[in-house]
């Protein structure tokens, strides 16, 4: 497991899912009362993926953190093409047709 002290200012890359859910709302400016309430957590926790997150971002304080969120916007990962089922018509006219 990577130690936190590794991720200081590399971005995107290392941000857990939940602080994905809560960087955009503190770049907004929200408050961490409010963020919170929309996400059904404590301000505690949000206090907490907050810290994190300045750290990973390299960042000192809200305005930092979103000029960097606009000029460095997350990266859009395309999912992965699923693969055909066994049974599928796809996998059956490939099996019927090898057989021919």
């Amino acid at each position: 497991m990577k130690r936190f002290e590794d991720s200081a200012g590399v971005g995107w890359t290392v941000l857990t899912a939940r602080e994905r859910d809560v960087i955009h709302p503190v770049a907004e400016g929200k408050s961490n009362k409010l963020i919170a309430m929309e996400l059904g957590i404590s301000m505690r926790t949000v206090e907490a993926h907050r810290a994190k997150i300045f750290y990973k971002m390299g960042v000192r304080n809200a305005v930092q953190l979103a000029r960097a969120v606009c000029s460095n916007p997350e990266p859009v990962y395309e999912p992965l093409p699923a693969e055909p089922v066994a049974g599928s018509p796809e996998v059956e006219s490939k099996q019927s047709a090898a057989t021919a």
